[in-house]
C-alpha cells in the first residue's frame, strides 16, 4: 500500500475504534458543526464580495499580465527546508532527529536537481534544562537551516533561493531569543548579496494584511466586514475564489506590503538589517493560497529596485510551480529530501535503547521502563 493509504487506514482504524456511545454524540455535533460551518462560508462569501470590489479599484489585486514582461535574472535555483521530530522523553531525556536539505537546480530547468544534505543529526535534550523540549528541537533545526543559507550565501553564486516557510520564524520573542534571531539575519543578508530569497508560507496564521487594510480603507463598514475574517490567508481564500469566481483562471497576486514594523519581532529582524515585505500568491483556481515573504538589505520604501525584485520573486515562483503542484519544486523536493517521519523518529529511539542494551538485569528492567 501506499504511504497515504496507510494512514488513510489508520484514521479510520482509529475512528471505528472510538466507543460507540462516543461517536454517537461525537458525529451528532460534527453534522451541527457543518451546518453552521456553511452558514458562515455564505457569509463571508458575500462580505469578501464587496472587500474585492473594493481592493481592485484600489490596485490591490493583480493578474499575470504583469509577469509577462518579466525576464529572470537568474538561471540557478535552490530550495531549503529542515525537519525534526521529538522522541524518547521518559526519565526526562528526549531525543531529537533533525536534518536540513539543500535541492540545487544549477542550470534551471536544463538541468537534474542535485540533492545535498546540508546536516542530519541527533540531538540529546534534558527536559530538567529545557521545560518545553520540542521548541528546543524546534530552535536547534532552524539555526541549522539558518546556517545552510548562511553557508549558500558565501559559495556567491547568484540564484533564486526558496525558503520552505517565513523569514521570521519562529515568530515569538521567547522562542530563541535575539541570538537565535541575528544568527538568522546573518545568514539572509550573505545570500542577498547575490540573490533573491523568496519564503514560501504554506499556512499564514497571520493578520499582517488585514491590519494593513484596516488602516488603508477609511471605510468602517468594510473595516467590520475585515474584523471577521480570521486570518490573512483566511481573507485571500475568499477574495482570490471571488475574482476566479469571473473566470480568470491563470496566477494571482496581491500588492506587497512592508510587513517590517508590525511587531517587535520584525523590529528586531530591522535592527539587524533585514527588512521584509509580503504578497499572497496563487498559482491557479485548483492552488492554495501561498505568502511570499521578501526580504531586503534597505528599506524598501527607498529602493528604487523594491518593485522589480518584487516581481523577480512572483515569476520565479510562478514558473516553478509545475501544474497540478501545490508549491515550488524546489520547496517540495527539498522538503520530501529532508522529512523525518514520526516512524523514522520512533525506530531510531529503538535502536538507541538497543544499543545501550547490558547484561546487568537492573539496568535491563530500567531501559524496558524507558521504551
Amino acid at each position: 500500500m501506499k504511504y497515504r493509504d496507510l494512514l488513510e487506514l489508520k484514521k479510520r482504524m482509529d475512528f471505528n475504534l472510538t466507543e460507540p456511545e462516543v461517536l454517537i454524540k461525537l458525529i451528532e455535533e460534527a453534522c451541527s458543526k457543518g451546518e453552521k460551518m456553511q452558514k458562515d462560508m455564505q457569509r463571508l462569501q458575500s462580505i469578501s464580495s464587496k472587500i474585492t470590489n473594493i481592493l481592485k479599484k484600489k490596485g490591490f489585486i493583480l493578474r499575470e499580465d504583469i509577469l509577462k514582461q518579466i525576464k529572470l535574472y537568474h538561471k540557478r535555483v535552490v530550495g531549503i527546508d529542515g525537519s525534526f521530530q521529538l522522541t524518547g522523553g521518559a526519565g526526562g531525556k528526549w531525543y531529537a532527529p533533525i536534518s536540513v536539505a539543500r535541492i540545487i537546480f544549477e542550470n534551471g530547468f536544463d538541468s537534474q536537481p542535485f540533492v545535498d544534505i546540508f546536516w542530519a543529526g541527533i540531538q540529546e535534550i534534558n527536559e530538567s534544562d529545557y521545560p518545553e523540549p520540542k521548541n528546543i528541537a524546534s530552535i536547534m533545526m532552524l539555526t541549522a537551516e539558518s546556517k545552510a543559507i548562511l553557508n549558500w550565501g558565501t559559495l556567491n553564486k547568484p540564484s533564486f533561493v526558496f525558503i520552505d516557510g517565513p523569514i521570521v520564524d519562529p515568530p515569538i520573542m521567547s522562542i530563541g531569543g535575539e541570538d537565535y534571531i541575528k544568527d538568522r539575519c546573518e545568514g539572509i543578508k550573505k545570500c542577498l548579496e547575490k540573490s533573491i530569497v523568496i519564503g514560501c508560507v504554506k499556512r499564514s496564521r497571520d493578520r499582517f494584511y488585514i491590519k494593513y487594510l484596516e488602516n488603508f480603507i477609511f471605510d468602517t463598514s468594510i473595516k467590520n466586514c475585515l474584523n471577521q475574517f480570521l486570518t490573512d490567508q483566511h481573507l485571500m481564500a475568499y477574495i482570490f475564489a471571488n475574482v476566479r469566481s469571473k473566470e480568470y483562471f491563470g496566477p494571482l497576486f496581491t500588492k506587497w506590503i512592508d510587513i517590517s514594523s508590525v511587531n517587535r519581532i520584525y523590529e528586531l529582524y530591522k535592527k539587524h538589517g533585514i527588512y521584509i515585505t509580503c504578497l499572497f500568491f496563487q498559482k491557479s483556481i485548483t492552488s492554495p493560497v501561498l505568502r511570499l515573504d521578501i526580504p531586503f538589505l534597505t528599506p524598501p520604501e527607498n529602493n528604487s529596485n523594491t518593485a522589480e525584485t518584487i516581481l523577480q520573486a512572483i515569476k520565479a515562483t510562478d514558473v516553478w510551480t509545475y501544474p497540478g503542484q501545490d508549491y515550488p519544486l524546489p520547496v517540495i523536493i527539498a522538503h520530501e529530501k529532508c522529512n523525518i517521519r514520526e516512524g523514522c523518529a520512533q525506530i531510531l529511539y529503538e535502536e538507541i535503547i538497543t544499543k545501550s542494551r547490558t547484561i546487568d538485569p537492573y539496568n535491563q528492567l530500567i531501559l524496558t521502563q524507558l521504551r
